[in-house]
């Protein structure tokens, strides 16, 4: 299954703009993508170190076959799907 994780703070202006587009794709892809959203300043899990997040938002995706795919900055509703279905 794909895995999307998505990195935020609560004080970013644009997380919480792409916020409502994520929240939207992973309604729609409920059970056919994981979703994981990680608050850079409450991450335990050292993800966001591993994939190198210097700015927010940041969105990977790691496709079945382990292939990932970086985007860097708000992107839109559109962009997340066709990010999710590729």
């Amino acid at each position: 299954m794909k895995k999307v994780i998505k990195f935020y703070a609560d004080w970013c202006g644009p997380c919480k703009v792409y916020g409502k587009s994520w929240d939207k794709v992973a309604k729609k892809y409920d059970g056919q993508v994981e979703f994981v959203s990680i608050n850079i300043e409450e991450d335990t899990t050292g993800l966001a170190a591993q994939y190198k997040v210097k700015s927010i938002p940041h969105t990977v995706l790691i496709k079945e076959d382990g292939t990932e795919v970086i985007k860097s900055g708000r992107i839109s509703q559109e962009e997340l799907e066709e990010l999710v279905l590729s």
